[in-house]
């Protein structure tokens, strides 16, 4: 028996999946710890033939296996960080600034930014009482 992300869901049962922003319960095979990969291995090992045990090669291999994968997790939620710290950065450097674009629900806003903030792990610059996505930002203009 080898771990597949076919049969990982099944071994997994049960099993809350967390990553470093502390939320849980993410269906991607993505989202596995190494504490969810040992599970998967104890399991594996625990329901093994018996007369036919996994080869030393076998469970290297699938050992190596996992840690790339809990690397690329590892290395995936510190991209994430990095490019959110760079929204913010990037929004921070608007205040002061005269900005235009649409809020959330396509209303046209435009101000001098006086705050740049992270909400649900979007970037924000606040005009007032208006927030405004950096993402929605249009037109950015030194103020006179």
């Amino acid at each position: 028996m080898s771990i597949t992300s076919t049969n990982a869901a099944s071994l997994l049962t049960g099993a809350s999946t967390s990553n470093s922003a502390g939320s849980t319960n993410r269906s991607s095979f993505g989202a596995l710890t190494a504490n969810d990969f040992m599970k998967m291995l104890i399991t594996e090992l625990q329901t093994q033939d018996p007369t036919q045990p996994m080869k030393n090669e076998n469970l290297l291999t699938q050992l190596s296996t996992m840690r790339n994968l809990q690397a690329n997790v590892e290395l995936s939620d510190a991209m994430q960080a990095i490019t959110t710290n760079q929204q913010l950065a990037t929004a921070a450097n608007f205040i002061g600034k005269l900005v235009a674009g649409t809020d959330d629900q396509s209303n046209p806003i435009t101000g001098k930014v006086d705050r740049a903030f992270l909400h649900n792990g979007t970037a924000y610059v606040g005009i007032g009482d208006n927030k405004l996505a950096l993402s929605n930002v249009s037109t950015v203009s030194i103020s006179g």
